[in-house]
């Protein structure tokens, strides 16, 4: 995964196929992709980010690498100027036992890391409830 630990306003190149060369039904397709994990948010919050992400839907780009059966495993990302999206397959690792594989094994549909970030947003492992009583003067109790 590109977008995980540690990797704050790390910068990354846009690759894949334009949100600008997608047909209309690519486009809605790719939106509902994107709607998955943005709606995970309050209700408000997600109509207000997917009319961020529908206004940069031409410079969004979408990576796909992977086999495209349904019980294939895979990689993709949408990424954009508002949003990153990754979705990987990954080996059994730590869960072995429950595939039935040993430890480091092929990809799979069953074990699958995701993420969604603002790009260059400062969010990953940030302690922001920390930032806001120290930088907000509503808070200073002295």
């Amino acid at each position: 995964m590109k977008a995980g630990t540690f990797s704050d306003n790390a910068v990354q190149a846009y690759e894949g196929l334009s949100g600008d060369g997608l047909s209309a039904a690519q486009k809605k397709k790719l939106l509902a992709v994107v709607e998955v994990f943005v709606s995970r948010a309050k209700a408000d919050v997600a109509r207000t980010k997917m009319a961020e992400v529908s206004r940069h839907l031409a410079d969004t780009y979408v990576t796909w690498a992977g086999g495209i059966a349904d019980d294939s495993a895979f990689y993709v990302r949408v990424h954009s100027p508002v949003v990153w999206v990754e979705v990987d397959c990954q080996g059994p690792g730590p869960l072995t036992g429950a595939y039935g594989a040993t430890q480091g094994g092929d990809p799979t549909q069953l074990h699958v890391h995701s993420v969604i970030r603002t790009p260059n947003g400062n969010d990953y492992g940030r302690e922001l409830l920390r930032q806001h009583y120290l930088t907000s003067p509503h808070h200073n109790r002295s």
